[in-house]
């Protein structure tokens, strides 16, 4: 048989990290937090806007807040407020942020929340501005909230904490002139959704928050930064930045940013706290940010072999936005919040039972098309696929990388769990996107094959994957004779 690995590798490295990763991830839950001597949270770039307000609501509603701050100044009039401390923190300087570490850690409260609030923007057409002032745009924005963050793990770990990062709906939009910005949130639109899965083991529930336009003096501040460094519009194709910049630049024209800030309380506060929150003041921006998701959407789908036509789309925005539902209903889930997935997860044969008598939809998908019995193939939970198949779950429903139950319990040589499927009448020829069956991922070489297990060992395995080689090796030639 000649079939080539490599797209095969490619493609079981998407169809089981993400499928399989991306739903524990949603499914897993999040500590709820009732030690009040751990309710500290760090909110960076406090003095003002945003991270201001966020600290008087925190504050004020049962938190401790380590306010960051840079200048003396600000440092002495957050100090002043009842239930807040002010730390020196500028998130460019590493001595600055280890020096509060050390500060939080010898308070002994421990840490909750982390905010990384702290922002500056820079403005200029992409083919000439200066590296320097990208550097500067990337260094606060996207290598800030990594360093800090960073540097805080530890404490939140301990605590089961929360990290939100303060994005924009400039991470979903851009335009001219604003690149250097929308480029540095939409970095931490990705940064946020990385950390998510990272972080997920050890319950530590991370989100962005998009806020709209509000109330910040982030635009004058950019405009001291650029008088002060010299900037000139001389010999540009496009004019002078300062010229385009209109109405007062404290942005007094915006509303203040309490909804932002009820967002990052709901966040620390909340049993179920979302992903994301925009918090926009107006339609308009609700409108035009949505709008500018979906046309991404479009172009992505558009024109090629594996496009979707409009009612695969529809299906598919219909289960992302039942997926986004804070509690769902009797039906898909336990009394004590377990749902199909994550039942199957753990191999929670009660947990599935119940769940099939209340009339769960056993082919309930996630965003990326794993099923239930795709999970418990996965992890060989024998005794879950099994009442699976008797109540009725589609034996070869593929996830969105074509790959079945069936295709899934040959890889990790799941014998009971094939022959149960077999036996139900599963397809043995359907193949996934590559082109790949459920015989062929048993007769390639195990050699070609051990990076793919390398990679889902390390990944899966906080999740409950225990990989073993030579079980596998002896048990795939058993594996290819049944699919024959």
């Amino acid at each position: 048989m000649n079939l080539d690995i490599r797209p095969f590798v490619r493609a079981a490295q998407t169809a089981f990290v993400l499928t399989v990763v991306s739903f524990s991830i949603d499914v897993l839950p999040v500590a709820a937090q009732v030690r009040e001597d751990v309710r500290a949270v760090l909110v960076t770039g406090a003095s003002s806007g945003i991270g201001l307000r966020m600290t008087e609501v925190l504050s004020e509603n049962g938190f401790f807040v380590y306010a960051g701050a840079r200048k003396a100044a600000d440092l002495e009039r957050l100090n002043s407020m009842a239930n807040v401390k002010s730390v020196r923190l500028d998130v460019t300087v590493q001595s600055e942020i280890d020096a509060a570490a050390e500060l939080i850690q010898a308070e002994g409260r421990g840490l909750f929340g982390l905010i990384n609030n702290a922002g500056v923007s820079v403005m200029g057409p992409l083919i000439e501005l200066r590296e320097e002032d990208m550097d500067f745009q990337l260094d606060v924005n996207l290598f800030g909230p990594y360093r800090v963050t960073k540097a805080f793990a530890d404490l939140l770990i301990q605590s089961e904490g929360r990290i939100m990062n303060v994005s924009s709906i400039a991470g979903i939009l851009s335009g001219p002139f604003s690149g250097p910005y929308s480029m540095s949130k939409h970095g931490i639109e990705a940064y946020t959704d990385a950390l998510a899965a990272e972080l997920a083991r050890f319950n530590v529930a991370v989100t962005a928050v998009e806020p709209g336009n509000y109330k910040s003096q982030i635009l004058a501040s950019m405009v001291k930064r650029m008088e002060e460094t010299g900037y000139s519009a001389a010999g540009s194709r496009y004019g002078s930045m300062l010229d385009l910049i209109t109405g007062p630049l404290d942005r007094s024209q915006y509303q203040e940013p309490d909804d932002v800030a009820q967002a990052a309380l709901d966040f620390l506060t909340s049993e179920v706290p979302k992903r994301r929150y925009m918090v926009v003041p107006n339609q308009s921006e609700a409108t035009l940010t949505i709008r500018q998701a979906m046309q991404e959407l479009a172009q992505l789908n558009a024109g090629h072999a594996f496009s979707h036509n409009r009612d695969e789309l529809v299906q598919m925005l219909d289960q992302a936005l039942a997926q986004r539902q804070s509690s769902a209903p009797q039906s898909t889930q336990t009394a004590t919040g377990v749902g199909l997935h994550q039942a199957a997860l753990e191999g929670n044969l009660p947990a599935i039972r119940q769940l099939i008598a209340a009339g769960a939809d056993l082919d309930e998908r996630d965003p990326f098309g794993s099923t239930p019995l795709i999970v418990a193939a996965t992890f060989g939970h024998a005794e879950v696929a099994q009442a699976l198949l008797e109540a009725g779950a589609d034996l070869d429903q593929q996830n969105n990388e074509g790959a079945t139950a069936l295709f899934t319990a040959a890889l990790f040589c799941r014998t009971e769990i094939v022959a149960a499927l077999l036996d139900k009448g599963a397809d043995k020829s359907i193949r996934n996107n590559t082109g790949s069956t459920a015989l062929d991922v048993v007769t390639v070489p195990f050699d070609a094959m051990k990076e793919i297990y390398d990679f889902l060992g390390v990944a899966l395995e906080p999740y409950g994957l225990k990989l073993d080689y030579e079980r596998i090796k002896m048990t795939r030639p058993r594996i290819a004779e049944m699919l024959r």
